[in-house]
């Protein structure tokens, strides 16, 4: 990984900035600047990654930060714009692309619900990891669920049970937005959510499902105390 300059660093997502309102140069200079920065002696070849969705340029935090400083204003005019972008960034495939393009959706998702919620649904099918999953599920559904709780827990319903096991890992991840927010206490409509993954046969999905039940008993140990009892004896039930 080449060593951050930082004024170099500062200045490169400005002349983004610059570009924005033409999609297709944005997001291919995002690409060229991951390129740049990327740590090539732990990346998989130009000729695997373009194959492969998920793969990493394995850049340092502080680029995806001054890249999004750079795109948030922009976006924020432009919200359109933005959400194109965010698709090609998407397309592209990598896992850090794929995060900037969850910010950049989230940027704009409240006041351009409708086009937001559309490219979640087009992208969800295609999500290849956890770190994936997590991603959209904070930066790009985080504001849409934290507006409208009852709206997106149904469809956090929905999620958890799709046949893509990510899918389902991003119907849960969909919930810690909300059980951050310290206002909201809708713990029985989590849970509902929670309920449905329980005996998921997959293990990183269960794990998303303990992620969830850690942080909403911060929030109401008594109400996450009777429902693992409630597990237990159903569990105990099924095996007796």
């Amino acid at each position: 990984m080449p060593p951050i300059d930082l004024a170099r660093l500062r200045a490169r997502p400005t002349a983004l900035a610059e570009r924005f309102a033409d999609p297709a140069v944005t997001a291919a200079a995002v690409r060229q600047l991951l390129d740049d920065y990327s740590d090539r002696s732990h990346r998989a070849s130009p000729r695997v990654a373009s194959r492969s969705l998920g793969y990493t340029f394995k850049v340092s935090p502080p680029v995806l930060r001054a890249i999004m400083q750079a795109l948030r204003e922009p976006a924020q005019a432009n919200p359109a714009t933005a959400l194109d972008i965010a698709d090609r960034l998407w397309k592209f495939g990598s896992r850090e692309e794929r995060r900037l393009a969850s910010e950049l959706l989230g940027l704009v998702a409240v006041p351009q619900a409708a086009q937001a919620e559309a490219l979640i649904e087009a992208w969800a099918p295609h999500i290849e990891s956890g770190e994936t999953a997590d991603s959209l599920a904070q930066f790009g559904l985080g504001p849409l669920m934290r507006a409208d709780p009852a709206r997106y827990l149904a469809e956090a319903r929905r999620w958890v049970t799709f046949p893509h096991k990510w899918v389902r890992r991003f119907g849960l991840s969909a919930l810690l937005p909300l059980v951050h927010e310290q206002k909201w206490d809708n713990v029985p409509g989590a849970l509902i959510v929670v309920r449905l993954s329980m005996a998921d046969a997959d293990a990183d999905v269960r794990r998303a499902a303990v992620t969830v039940l850690e942080a909403l008993a911060a929030k109401s140990p008594a109400e996450i105390g009777l429902f693992l009892r409630e597990q237990a004896g159903r569990t105990n039930s099924n095996t007796g």
